[in-house]
């Protein structure tokens, strides 16, 4: 039976699973993208597992977090280049394709269960319209989905680097605030792990809550974001919490502009793992009245569904199902 490989390569994590293309899992592994100085060598570190060592591939999907153009590719947030016939020989892949990571994550959709999704916006579905999907992490993804006969076609976009518009007074400050420090102020820049860390250097500067201790110590020790999102789940009237609504509204605003963009009357699909882990903000009113206020337009909006992904794995659904297809 043919052997597929699927790698989801982030700017955080990267996920490796070698499976037989019927399903049936050989070996899964998560490392951390910036323990590894280039890709070859995270690789070479999965595959240098014994259950792994047994196994020839026939196919493989590296869905990367970056540009692709034709055989090669380069991972936005690390120094990784990747080049798909360098790896294939290298490694003895016979066939290896590469391709954005919101691609995988868009392909892995079809494969989600009822209980994979969770529904922010009914809205009208229509289903031989677009999809659209959009996820933060490292960086800030999104990708367009096209009806084509009994399948999708992926419009892979780095549409999460369009420049951030504020939408108030607060996050015309915001703006104002980082312009000087940065070339260019995108919307990956606030609504990604790092634009969490961002937004609470910003309202500390001119806050009325305290710093919490445990929390400035908690974000020197471990990853800002997530340090930051925990507290906010804890005490609802602190910093963080304030933080996470800010970030949870810009979030929603560029939502809404692909949404308004595309037109995905299929469904408007939120993934990556900062939605998933914050799903209870989600649901709140906070997102939704940010992805909905698009003035003369915000009855449409009303009428885009609105899902979000809760499996953290869907880019890696995705890539295997691209290799599958490249046997």
């Amino acid at each position: 039976m043919a052997i597929v490989l699927a790698v989801d390569i982030g700017g955080t994590k990267t996920l490796f699973q070698l499976s037989y293309c019927d399903g049936e899992v050989i070996a899964e592994q998560r490392l951390l993208s910036a323990d590894f100085a280039s890709f070859d060598l995270a690789l070479a570190t999965f595959l240098g597992q014994v259950q792994c060592k047994e196994h020839s591939i026939d196919s493989a999907c590296f869905a990367v977090a970056g540009p692709v153009s034709g055989r090669d590719a380069n991972v936005t947030n690390l120094p990784w280049q990747l080049n798909a016939d360098s790896l294939a020989a290298s490694f003895n892949i016979a066939q290896v394709v590469l391709c954005n990571d919101f691609e995988a994550v868009a392909k892995g959709i079809a494969e989600l269960a009822d209980d994979d999704v969770l529904t922010l916006q009914t809205g009208k579905p229509e289903l031989a319209a677009p999809r659209a999907v959009i996820g933060a992490g490292t960086g800030l993804g999104q990708a367009v989905l096209i009806p084509q006969g009994d399948d999708w076609q992926v419009l892979a976009t780095e549409g999460g680097h369009t420049n951030f518009a504020p939408t108030d007074l607060q996050q015309c400050a915001l703006l104002t605030h980082l312009l000087p420090r940065y070339e260019q102020v995108s919307y990956e820049r606030l609504v990604s792990g790092v634009g969490i860390a961002e937004i609470y250097a910003f309202l500390l500067e001119g806050s009325y809550y305290p710093e919490s201790e445990a929390l400035q110590q908690a974000m020197i020790n471990n990853d800002p974001a997530a340090a930051i999102s925990q507290f906010a789940s804890e005490d609802n009237n602190s910093l963080a919490a304030a933080t996470m609504n800010l970030f949870v509204r810009i979030y929603g605003s560029q939502a809404g502009n692909l949404a308004l963009t595309v037109l995905p009357r299929a469904g408007l699909y939120i993934a990556g793992s900062i939605a998933v882990k914050n799903k209870h903000l989600f649901k709140q009113d906070l997102f939704l009245a940010a992805f909905n206020a698009k003035g003369k337009m915000a009855g449409l909006m009303k009428t885009i569904p609105v899902r979000l992904i809760l499996r953290e794995d869907i880019g890696l659904m995705g890539a295997r199902l691209l290799a599958v297809k490249n046997i």
